[in-house]
């Protein structure tokens, strides 16, 4: 089906529609099964799934007497992708004009400092995503905050949510917090960790990671994680790019091997 963009983002306006999108990313249900613990009745509920399967983003089909909801991928990427043509035309304008501000005012702009790394994996795209923001793979007995290492990571997987580690007892020490996640494309990071490696509380002071994750065949899936605004550590600033450099390729090796054991083990 035809996604019509203008009547998609008008089905998106009503929030009682975007929290259906919500649910049904989580897989395929029933009305009956939308509708609990919904501010709305089963019968306004099925009034709402007919607007978004007019927008073409939702589909459905008969399982037995039910009639089961899905989302429609490819209609919510060319929703993403509309999206995205504004955002970086957005990102240029504002680079123009911070550039002639900042010429006006004889001022330099900084430089934006970055690690940037590539890998691809043997994995469909949905499940390296997945897997990757499980963060069971994490290495955290090389790659810690805490001055004893934890015994494993977490990333509360919303936007807003806290990137931190866990030690045996429960003690817990940030890293950072989620600002996008759009599964299973990209996820965008907060990097709390000050040039002594120790929790930075200012996020404006922090660094940024963001990583996505790019189809290249039902079973292949690239991985671009760039590691932004280093320029932030100032005088630390190059110090800290070639610590990251080089071994900020470590923890992705860590994960195409988890990736691989998974594969061999089923």
């Amino acid at each position: 089906m035809d996604t019509d963009i203008d009547s998609a983002l008008d089905a998106l306006g009503d929030p009682t529609r975007r929290r259906i999108i919500g649910r049904l990313a989580a897989g395929p249900v029933d009305v009956g099964a939308l509708s609990a613990g919904m501010p709305v009745g089963r019968t306004a509920v099925s009034m709402h799934l007919r607007v978004l399967k007019a927008a073409g983003l939702v589909g459905d089909q008969a399982v037995g007497n039910r009639r089961v909801y899905h989302l429609e991928p490819d209609a919510l990427r060319r929703l993403r992708d509309h999206l995205d043509w504004y955002w970086e035309r957005s990102l240029a304008a504002y680079q123009r004009a911070a550039e002639a501000r900042a010429k006006e005012q004889n001022v330099t702009v900084e430089q934006e400092i970055v690690v940037a790394k590539t890998m691809r994996v043997n994995a469909p795209l949905a499940v390296a995503f997945e897997v990757f923001v499980g963060q069971e793979w994490w290495p955290v007995d090389t790659h810690h905050l805490a001055e004893t290492p934890g015994s494993e990571v977490v990333l509360e997987q919303f936007p807003g949510g806290r990137w931190y580690e866990r030690a045996p007892d429960g003690t817990e020490t940030e890293w950072g917090t989620v600002l996008a996640w759009q599964p299973p494309h990209r996820l965008l990071l907060t990097w709390q960790v000050s040039p002594d490696w120790t929790y930075e509380e200012d996020p404006g002071r922090g660094t940024q990671i963001e990583v996505t994750f790019t189809p290249e065949g039902p079973d292949l899936t690239r991985v671009d994680f760039t590691h932004r605004h280093l320029e932030r550590y100032g005088p630390h600033a190059d110090r800290m790019r070639r610590i990251l450099d080089g071994k900020g390729g470590e923890p992705l090796n860590a994960f195409a091997r988890h990736l691989a054991a998974r594969r061999a083990a089923t």
